[in-house]
């Protein structure tokens, strides 16, 4: 069925926008916005996708400060409304196409509230397209891009509000079924004159099955990484690592050493709406089943100091550091 944006010159098939190329299930268009505070009490994470195919959309809010986590988590109805970028309570809307978004969010239950302007600080990246399979099944087709910013606005959590932040967004669009990616690390870092977006998939076993990113300067230079290689610090029995060093080879030969220290972590898992770290019971059960963290840290390179965000998921678990895979559902 056609919908308002078929009325735009975009379509790149024969059919209604609606309708994707694809009839996989997670076949999806996403979006997602990451905000810290140098300080290290904050962090957060907005993020929003479209599922053609299962016809719901979906947003997230998720929230860490100063060892409180909270989660907001929206579902709603996707029909021939494509352009709506709304679940709930939070919202998104393209300011200037590749520059500037808008940001409304709110988890009212959780006296949680933002209204943020996202600029780019430094050049947008596009990474190769990812393509793998097991056997016949279609695991990752996508495209994604990245691109750093800064925050105009404000974010309140409780009686605290926070400005002046910085983060980093992301867009992809294709086929992801997240069980089925063993292992990725994603390295979003913030520093004064430059950014850095850098990821790595990887077998439980360390073979590599993507790797991409690159350095990119406030004066618009691009440095592709062409490898990414890790030591990670974890806690025996856990699965997310506290500590990291990264080394980042640039398409020019040139070693770039980034070690990233835990300031807190949000967990990416089944939402329950509120937590804290002192609740050992609740930390040990999304230990063990959460496909992922993402990680605020101080990121240290080249004598500089920045903060950001390293995204662990570790869904097929990783030998090499003997974490073991997510426990889906709980089991």
């Amino acid at each position: 069925m056609a919908g308002k944006m078929d009325e735009y010159l975009v379509h790149q098939s024969v059919r209604p926008i609606a309708e994707v190329e694809s009839d996989h299930q997670h076949w999806q268009d996403r979006l997602y916005f990451n905000f810290v505070d140098p300080q290290g009490e904050f962090v957060a994470l907005t993020g929003y996708g479209a599922f053609p195919n299962q016809k719901n959309a979906q947003g997230l809010l998720l929230v860490n400060y100063k060892g409180e986590h909270y989660t907001y988590f929206s579902v709603r109805p996707l029909g021939e409304d494509r352009e709506v970028m709304q679940a709930g309570t939070i919202s998104y809307e393209v300011l200037e196409p590749l520059k500037s978004w808008r940001i409304e969010v709110a988890d009212e239950a959780n006296g949680i509230k933002g209204s943020l302007e996202f600029h780019a600080r430094c050049p947008l990246y596009q990474f190769r397209p990812i393509q793998w399979k097991k056997g016949d099944y279609t695991v990752a087709h996508q495209m994604h891009y990245t691109q750093s910013g800064t925050y105009k606005g404000s974010f309140t959590v409780g009686d605290r509000t926070f400005t002046d932040l910085v983060g980093i967004r992301d867009r992809s669009w294709g086929i992801r079924d997240m069980a089925q990616i063993p292992m990725w690390i994603w390295i979003s870092a913030q520093f004064p004159n430059h950014c850095i977006s850098a990821w790595v998939w990887e077998t439980p076993e360390g073979e590599i099955i993507h790797q991409d990113g690159a350095i990119t300067y406030v004066d618009g230079t691009v440095r592709p990484i062409t490898r990414i290689e890790h030591e990670l610090e974890v806690t025996p029995g856990a699965r997310r690592p506290h500590n990291a060093r990264f080394r980042l080879t640039t398409d020019d030969g040139e070693v770039h050493a980034l070690t990233a220290a835990e300031l807190n972590s949000c967990f990416l898992a089944v939402p329950q709406s509120r937590w804290s770290d002192s609740d050992t019971e609740a930390m040990a059960r999304l230990d063990a089943t959460a496909y992922g963290h993402d990680q605020h840290v101080r990121y240290e390179m080249n004598g500089e100091t920045g903060y950001g965000i390293v995204e662990y998921m570790f869904t097929g678990g990783v030998n090499k550091y003997g974490v073991p895979p997510t426990k889906h559902g709980g089991r």
